[in-house]
């Protein structure tokens, strides 16, 4: 489980948002919930790309920010229901997963990569994103998860 170190520009993504512990799948619908309402969203940047974006983890509560969208040019004409997120420019550590696999993904990334990586984690956004090649319908099917690294 050896990622790849990448760095990626600041940008920002508009999407639904959630705030919670997701203890019942409440992401997952989410994502259901926003499939329909992605053509909304204005000033996309690629629509073959989205982004899950988990911020502002708290780790007493559980509780963490996650905006599931597209980046954006411009937050101008964002839908009713959707909220911006800013992605700061960051070095991240890249691993690819499936979906079955994501919970396992973060777990290893936090706990027995970045530990012996001499990296540290930032505290900045951790991103999902899925590209064009992405099916959620196949459990096989991989994308990316980011952790911001210094």
């Amino acid at each position: 489980m050896e990622p790849k170190i990448v760095s990626r520009p600041a940008f920002t993504v508009v999407g639904v948002k959630y705030h919670g512990k997701n203890e019942n799948e409440e992401i997952k619908q989410m994502w259901q919930d926003f499939g329909p309402r992605m053509g909304e969203i204005k000033h996309v940047v690629n629509s073959c790309i989205s982004y899950g974006v988990c911020a502002n983890a708290d780790e007493e509560s559980g509780e963490f920010d996650y905006v599931a969208g597209f980046e954006v040019e411009s937050v101008a004409d964002i839908p009713e229901g959707m909220e911006s997120m800013e992605v700061p420019e960051a070095t991240y550590a890249l691993f690819a997963t499936t979906l079955p696999a994501i919970g396992e993904t973060f777990h290893n990334a936090h706990h027995t990569w970045l530990p012996q990586s001499g990296h540290r984690p930032t505290g900045g956004p951790e991103l999902e994103v899925y590209g064009e090649e992405f099916d959620p319908q196949d459990p096989a099917s991989t994308f990316g998860v980011y952790i911001p690294i210094k």
